[in-house]
C-alpha cells in the first residue's frame, strides 16, 4: 500500500532489542524490551532498572533523563545502564487482564477493580523476574546484581512496594508510581499500620499526582467521588511516612506532584527513575 511521498523506513529505538519467554512458574509468556548502552561495561557489571509495563514505559526511557537527584555513580559511564521492560504478547501499553493477575497480591476482600477478574500472583511474577528472566539476561550480559532497580506505576507501582516490604532482598533501590494502594480495600496499608514495613533497600521513590485526589479542575460529581473513595494522595503520602519511619536507614523520598493526574506519573517517573536506577550509591 502507498504511503506517499518519502523512503518511509521502520522506527528503532538504540541499542534496543526485544524477544519473548515463558515462565514455568506462572505458566505465562512476556515480552521483554532490553537497551542496552554502547559503551564497554564497568568491572562490576551493568546496573540495571527493570521496568513493569513494558511496552508503555520503554519508549520513554529514550527521552531526556534527569539527574538532578542522584549523581553519576563512579565506575558508571554517564550513569549508562541495562534497561530491561517487561510487557505482554501483543504490544498493547496496558494488558489490563494481565496487569491484574501479575502485579496484585492475594487480595482478602473485594478488589475494587470492576476491569479484572484474575489476581493474586504478584508472588509468582517476581519469581519470574528474579529466578527465571535474570539469570537469561545475565547469561549474556555483564550485570551488577548489586544495582538493580525496580520501577512500577499503579498497579506495578502496587508490586515495586509489595516486593519492597514482602520480599526484600531482590533489588536494591525502587521507583513506585502512583501505587493502587486501594486494592483490595486498602490491603497493603492495613499490613503496613499493623506491622512495620522493613525493608532492606538502598533506596525508594514514592509518587502521586496531586490531581488523582484533589484535581485543580471541577469533574463530574460520580468521578470526585471515586476519587475521594481510592484517597490516592493521603494514602500515599502515609504509606511513605510508615515505610520511612520504619527504616530510618532509608533514602527515601516522597514526590506530591502538582497539576499531574495519574497517567501523569508514568512519564514523570519514567524520566526520573534512570538517575535514581544509574547514578550515585552513596557507599561508595
Amino acid at each position: 500500500m502507498s504511503r506517499g511521498a518519502g523512503n518511509w523506513q521502520p522506527v528503532v529505538m538504540p541499542g534496543a532489542e526485544t524477544f519473548e519467554i515463558a515462565s514455568a512458574r506462572t505458566g505465562e509468556t512476556y515480552r521483554i524490551l532490553v537497551r542496552v548502552p554502547a559503551e564497554p561495561a564497568p568491572a562490576r557489571g551493568w546496573p540495571v532498572l527493570w521496568m513493569l509495563d513494558g511496552d508503555a514505559s520503554f519508549p520513554l526511557v529514550f527521552t531526556q533523563p534527569a539527574h538532578g537527584l542522584f549523581p553519576p555513580a563512579s565506575g558508571v559511564s554517564g550513569g549508562a545502564g541495562v534497561v530491561v521492560a517487561i510487557g505482554f504478547p501483543g504490544g498493547a501499553p496496558f494488558d489490563a487482564p494481565a496487569r491484574s493477575r501479575n502485579y496484585t497480591p492475594t487480595p482478602d476482600s473485594e478488589t475494587g477493580d470492576s476491569v479484572s477478574s484474575e489476581f493474586g500472583g504478584a508472588s509468582d511474577f517476581l519469581y519470574f523476574l528474579t529466578q527465571e528472566l535474570r539469570p537469561a539476561l545475565a547469561a549474556r550480559l555483564p550485570l551488577d546484581p548489586g544495582r538493580n532497580t525496580l520501577f512500577g506505576f499503579s498497579y506495578g507501582g502496587l508490586f515495586t512496594l509489595h516486593t519492597l516490604i514482602a520480599h526484600p532482598g531482590h533489588f536494591q533501590r525502587y521507583w513506585a508510581a502512583s501505587p493502587s494502594l486501594w486494592f483490595s480495600k486498602g490491603l497493603m496499608m492495613r499490613r503496613m499500620r499493623d506491622t512495620p514495613p522493613v525493608t532492606d533497600a538502598q533506596c525508594l521513590v514514592v509518587t502521586v499526582g496531586r490531581d488523582e485526589q484533589f484535581p485543580t479542575r471541577p469533574l463530574p460529581s460520580a468521578r470526585m467521588a471515586h476519587l475521594a473513595r481510592r484517597a490516592m494522595v493521603d494514602n500515599i503520602r502515609e504509606a511513605a511516612g510508615l515505610i520511612a519511619r520504619a527504616n530510618p536507614g532509608l533514602r527515601a523520598e516522597l514526590i506530591v506532584a502538582a497539576d499531574h493526574d495519574h497517567f501523569d506519573m508514568l512519564m514523570h517517573g519514567a524520566r526520573r527513575v534512570q538517575a535514581m536506577a544509574f547514578g550515585g550509591d552513596e557507599a561508595e
